[in-house]
């Protein structure tokens, strides 16, 4: 597994059906693509969901703890962001939600001519 977040210790992030569970008793009925563009304030939750398989004692407020002792010194919380959304993309299997783009009338009309 390739998703390591050295936290108090190497912790390995793993987002399989029970991650997906604990994140939609979290987040309702938010789509998992749509996670991949969450706020920052629900990355704790997230990054629970996904280390919890391996200590069950895990709690979403001391996975905020354990960031928060790393954060600035060794991790960016950008840089947190990216490795769990790396891991999920990979494990889940979705990519970020594209917003579709739109265009006028005025402005269709000035493509097709």
């Amino acid at each position: 597994m390739k998703y390591v977040l050295n936290l108090d210790k190497p912790r390995r992030l793993k987002f399989g059906f029970k991650a997906i569970r604990l994140i939609r008793e979290q987040f309702g009925d938010k789509d998992i693509s749509e996670l991949i563009n969450m706020k920052l304030d629900e990355l704790p939750k997230v990054v629970w969901a996904g280390l919890v398989w391996e200590d069950e004692s895990l709690t979403i407020e001391k996975v905020e703890e354990l960031i928060d002792e790393k954060v600035p010194d060794e991790y960016r919380v950008i840089d947190i962001v990216e490795v769990v959304m790396k891991a999920m993309t990979d494990q889940i299997g979705v990519g970020p939600v594209k917003k579709k783009k739109t265009t006028s009338k005025k402005q269709e009309k000035r493509l097709s001519q």
